[in-house]
């Protein structure tokens, strides 16, 4: 594409400035050129940097302009600094006309990023399909999914969202959706409308010019889906095969922008020098390791993560994780791992210390970071604080390893009744760290404050925290935040068995009345723990909560849904905004630690930005 013809897009209400030499001419195979916004990573510029259209948008905290200069530097030539919004989303707008292919546009309050991975698992194998990335719904996010048609896109898929009146227009200038569809429509983000009416109407601004929308006035997302199948001219038989094999999955909900806000809150209590380390260790406490850290790298919150294993390290840095991270448990069997791959050890003992030293000498390294765990009380892992001289005694004279961090573990900073011990583990690692820093004779980070730590001692943040379960809207003070995972099944069979029945292996629930009982396809070895059974669990299925019948199977599990209305198909919450992690944790006897941690890996992670 031309910069004559980008110009002649926008006619007038911006234009391209390009630099002398410039080439004028964009050549990348099937975009044309690659739209980039707002701090671009120059890094990541590579050959394309010639043809790179950089929109310099300016914030109320910043100004893209003044990026312009580095990214010249780098190769870029051209550039709009003039209306960037109306730039990006004119060429959207043209992009789209160029495009005669069928196009699914969805709007919705909450819902919109579900349904268009659901329809895009639906439709994939009979489409070449462009969906939104992520949930890019907004002014800038439309346009830059609507700028990834191609020749080869078959089928399109775009979510439009919504913040205030006069904004859904522009977004229905460049989706201009064929076939929409409308999610739940609620009282979320609704503070710019004046009720939920004007709310609406907004909303369906989208569908101006869309010949077919599709709403289901119970909710229910299948049905949703269904619609939009039949309206692409799908059969029945073809409809209800596709659904059963995707609504028979387990899946758990990941809201990632609920776990960024999380990460906020226990950042503002923070100083704003305080360094910040997010536990990614066990899979993301179950919620996915690449997928979090990803997200957390994304926001600009996080200083360091830190992982269990050097095996989950190294599937971070395969995934593109550039952060530091820390391994806190290092097998010596994994020390070259650790190297390869640029990671943080925990160093907790004498034997550990001395065969990560040999191990840096053999491949000629100096000042390799390190890490030094301090026993104050838990007695897990690490150095007792009287050890710190005879510490500094090996550690001193070399240059082959630093010293980056020392920490500790609180062992009991969520129980008020501990708070003497939990001062005392605070004192002695302040003055063991200080044994240490006056020994090595630099300075070197101190971090002891977990989730509770932060929350109830935050005047001890020392130079980092560490936060773990808080990002999963676990407070220790009472907090209500975010919930971010959501474990969802659905309604395999419903039966209506009669009173006296039996139910499930060893018989051990008889029915006292006529009862609709439904098998939900999740069981021990998803993570669903076998001591729901027999009435020792609830799910919550339209709108009520209903008891576990009979044992829990290995795969599957029994439900009561008398007086209901479920219907096969339909979706079942088992932890999440109706049923909080901690409450199945109460009912376990345990902490919802394990409750998150034993959703199983064949259980599909689904995530997803509101």
């Amino acid at each position: 594409m031309l910069v004559s013809e980008i110009n002649n897009v926008l006619k007038g209400t911006s234009e391209v400035e390009y630099m002398p030499h410039c080439s004028a001419q964009f050549s990348a195979e099937e975009t044309d050129i690659d739209i980039q916004h707002l701090l671009i990573d120059s890094r990541q510029l590579g050959q394309d940097a010639e043809h790179t259209l950089f929109f310099a948008f300016k914030t109320a905290k910043d100004d893209g302009a003044r990026y312009i200069p580095e990214l010249q530097a780098k190769g870029v030539k051209c550039f709009i600094r003039r209306n960037p919004l109306e730039a990006i989303q004119a060429l959207a707008a043209y992009k789209r006309e160029q495009y005669k292919g069928p196009v699914i546009g969805i709007t919705g309050s909450n819902g919109k990023t579900v349904v268009k991975e659901w329809l895009y698992e639906l439709l994939r194998h009979d489409y070449r399909i462009t969906r939104s990335p992520m949930s890019y719904n907004s002014q800038i996010g439309v346009a830059l999914s609507v700028w990834q048609l191609s020749p080869k896109t078959e089928l399109a898929i775009f979510e439009a969202g919504i913040s205030e009146p006069g904004e859904m227009e522009r977004l229905e200038k460049m989706i201009r959706p064929t076939i929409g569809v409308v999610t739940y429509i609620g009282e979320e983000h609704g503070e710019n409308f004046t009720s939920l009416e004007q709310k609406r109407r907004e909303k369906m601004l989208l569908f101006s010019h869309c010949p077919i929308v599709v709403e289901d006035p119970t909710h229910q997302n299948v049905r949703t889906c269904a619609g939009v199948m039949r309206a692409l001219g799908y059969s029945e038989e073809t409809i209800t095969q596709r659904l059963l094999q995707q609504t028979h999955e387990t899946v758990m909900h990941v809201n990632l922008s609920a776990l960024t806000d999380n990460v906020r809150y226990f950042r503002s209590l923070l100083h704003p020098d305080t360094r910040l380390t997010c536990m990614v260790k066990a899979f993301a406490y179950g919620s996915g390791s690449v997928e979090v850290s990803k997200a957390l790298q994304k926001s600009g919150l996080v200083d360091c993560l830190a992982v269990a294993v050097a095996d989950e390290g190294v599937e971070l840095r395969r995934a593109g994780i550039t952060l530091p991270i820390i391994v806190m448990d290092p097998e010596v069997s994994a020390l070259g791992l650790i190297m390869d791959n640029n990671l943080q050890p925990n160093i907790h003992s004498f034997s550990v210390l001395d065969t990560f030293l040999h191990a840096v000498e053999e491949r000629g390294l100096e000042q390799y970071p390190i890490h030094i765990k301090v026993d104050t009380g838990m007695h897990r892992l690490g150095f007792d604080p009287s050890q710190m001289s005879a510490l500094t005694s090996v550690l001193q004279p070399q240059q082959r390893l630093k010293v980056v961090s020392a920490f500790s573990h609180l062992a009991a900073a969520d129980e008020q009744q501990w708070d003497g011990f939990t001062q005392e583990q605070i004192d002695t690692f302040s003055q063991a760290t200080q044994t240490l820093q006056q020994g090595l004779g630099y300075p070197f980070i101190r971090h002891i404050l977990n989730t509770a730590g932060i929350e109830r001692f935050t005047e001890h943040q020392l130079d980092m925290c560490r936060l773990g379960i808080g990002m999963y809207g676990l407070s220790f003070v009472g907090k209500q935040l975010r919930n971010v995972c959501t474990l969802k099944t659905t309604i395999l069979s419903i039966k209506t068995i009669s009173q006296g029945e039996t139910i499930g292996y060893g018989r051990h629930t008889t029915l006292q009345q006529d009862s609709q009982i439904a098998v939900i396809p999740i069981g021990y070895a998803d993570g669903f723990d076998r001591r729901f059974s027999n009435g020792g669990g609830e799910v919550y299925v339209r709108g009520k909560r209903c008891k576990v019948v009979g044992n829990v199977c290995m795969d599957q599990a029994m439900v009561d849904v008398t007086g209901t209305d479920a219907c096969v198909g339909d979706y079942v919450e088992v932890f999440g905004d109706h049923l909080p992690l901690n409450e199945l944790a109460d009912n376990l006897q345990t902490i919802p630690y394990e409750v998150l941690t034993s959703v199983s890996r064949r259980v599909v992670r689904q995530y997803m930005w509101d």
